[in-house]
């Protein structure tokens, strides 16, 4: 079976405040481009449609895409979730967090795959690390669920996904590093050739 690509909407994640950073993440650069504008085209080549979650407010309206703002502020990516599965128009949302230097390297493709395949409620990337990175395919299935447990305080990805069908797509924490803090930004930058594209677990 082949994943109808087409058919699966695309959140970037970027609502964070950026606070150990001390500037925008989003729109820090690599290779001469923002990382804002990495994870869109990231996104592009996979989803019928692109949406940003910026957070409870209008940002980064000059790339012209559609905004999934925010219930309300200082939530975390769980509210960003949440406003993406209630924006998106296909059934299967891929989100991603836009403070992964090398999305265009992970293997989004392999996840949705996988998630298709497997009818899962929820794909996530599993670098091996007790925190994965914030990229996962979710089916919009489990919004309802998603704003119950939401409600009832959950904020963690793990929280808001127990429960859930769920399926893991193993990749090289090289593929996964993010960038928080102003001395993460050497890390990862140079990624090996020989990095595994990812393995089903």
């Amino acid at each position: 079976m082949t994943a109808p690509f087409h058919a699966i909407s695309g959140v970037l994640l970027c609502g964070g405040a950026s606070q150990r950073m001390g500037s925008d993440k989003a729109l820090l650069r690599l290779e001469g481009e923002a990382l804002l504008d990495r994870g869109i085209a990231a996104l592009a080549s996979l989803a019928g449609e692109v949406l940003i979650a910026p957070g409870s407010r209008s940002r980064y309206g000059d790339r012209g895409l559609p905004e999934a703002l925010d219930s309300e502020p200082g939530q975390g990516p769980a509210a960003g979730i949440l406003a993406g599965l209630a924006a998106a128009a296909e059934e299967r949302v891929l989100f991603v967090a836009v403070d992964l230097p090398h999305l265009k390297d992970c293997p989004l493709r392999e996840l949705v795959q996988l998630a298709v395949d497997q009818d899962a409620d929820v794909a996530l990337l599993d670098d091996g690390r007790e925190r994965p990175p914030l990229v996962l395919c979710v089916h919009r299935r489990v919004r309802a669920a998603f704003e119950r447990d939401y409600a009832a305080g959950a904020r963690r990805i793990i929280d808001l996904t127990k429960g859930k069908t769920i399926v893991r797509l193993r990749v090289d924490p090289e593929m996964a590093v993010n960038w928080n803090r102003p001395e993460d930004l050497d890390l990862g930058v140079a990624l090996r050739d020989s990095a595994p594209r990812g393995e089903r677990t």
